[in-house]
């Protein structure tokens, strides 16, 4: 193919195509940088990169004649500054806590599907570290979790969970809440709202206790009230020993209702437990599954009974 050929009518379609695929790359990865980082830190990084493409646009425009290759090099000085003001950005607030600064031994599930949370309220221990499961059950969507600091969506997030698409399971390591009202929404869908219940210990409704001793609980049998926040004091008897609670919709395990921390004996601890509705569920220490049990969630019901005497082996 001859030069003239190539140049007329190559290029003039190629390059601009080409241009448009390396702005819609950029603005991909922009977005994620900025959805990253604190609002603040995305509002002043945002700024920045507007700032660069007047300023470049300016250059280039008062040249006598603007070519493709001219355009090119503003398409891509644009995107340096703006990778580079991401860069600075996240490096100066370090990110979004999505994985730092957990690694708390109580766990909470929350599920996303159809554009809705499915848990709206959720009950966590105040002052200290814990996990939520969460699982995106939306199919090519994304979600996430993030934290406020009081009973509204307001302010910047004191926990950003990763961004994740459906269907998917990621485990965020949140740092320890103040006592009160927490707001969570999805940062992508932010209509999706709930509220975390920081309780203190002591604070979490009916308190009962559950003993585990001779690898063996000394019941069987778990009895919570529908629907309101519960205290488990738990007292590992075994000297070495590590034993914990955790509560599952089934024996199958396939979802999590509450996962308390590990504790090695001898040692007592006490479990914040989320409201739960009504139903029968299992019980069981992660560490010796055949220490398990039933709990019983019902109108009134409150307590633990050994009435079939201790399990374990």
């Amino acid at each position: 193919m001859r030069p003239t050929t190539r140049d007329r009518l190559l290029l003039p379609v190629l390059l601009p195509v080409g241009l448009l695929v390396v702005i819609g790359l950029v603005l991909v990865g922009f977005s994620r940088i900025l959805l990253s980082v604190p609002k603040a830190a995305a509002t002043a990084t945002a700024l920045v990169a507007a700032l660069a493409i007047v300023v470049l646009s300016s250059v280039v425009a008062s040249r006598r004649v603007v070519s493709l290759g001219s355009l090119a090099g503003l398409v891509g000085a644009v995107a340096g500054v703006a990778m580079l003001a991401g860069g600075l950005a996240v490096a100066a607030t370090g990110g979004a806590a999505t994985e730092g600064e957990g690694g708390g031994g109580t766990e909470v599930t929350i599920v996303a599907a159809n554009i809705a949370f499915q848990q709206a309220e959720i009950t966590v221990p105040a002052g200290e570290p814990f996990r939520i499961r969460f699982r995106n059950q939306d199919a090519g969507v994304q979600h996430n979790v993030e934290i406020f600091a009081g009973a509204e969506v307001a302010g910047d997030p004191v926990f950003k969970g990763e961004i994740v698409t459906g269907p998917t399971e990621v485990v965020y390591e949140v740092p320890a809440l103040e006592p009160g009202d927490h707001a969570f929404n999805c940062v992508i869908h932010p209509n999706m709202q709930g509220v975390i219940h920081a309780v203190e210990a002591g604070g979490g409704g009916p308190r009962l206790t559950v003993k585990a001793e001779n690898i063996a609980f000394d019941t069987d049998r778990i009895e919570l009230p529908a629907d309101t926040p519960s205290t488990i004091v738990f007292e590992n008897l075994d000297a070495g020993v590590q034993h914990n609670i955790a509560i599952y919709a089934d024996d199958t395990l396939a979802e999590v209702l509450f996962k308390g921390e590990l504790v090695t004996g001898p040692t007592t601890v006490e479990y914040a437990v989320p409201p739960l509705p009504a139903g029968e569920y299992y019980f069981h220490c992660d560490v010796h599954p055949n220490m398990n049990g039933t709990v019983v969630v019902g109108a009134g019901a409150s307590g633990a009974t050994g009435a079939t005497g201790p399990t374990g082996g």
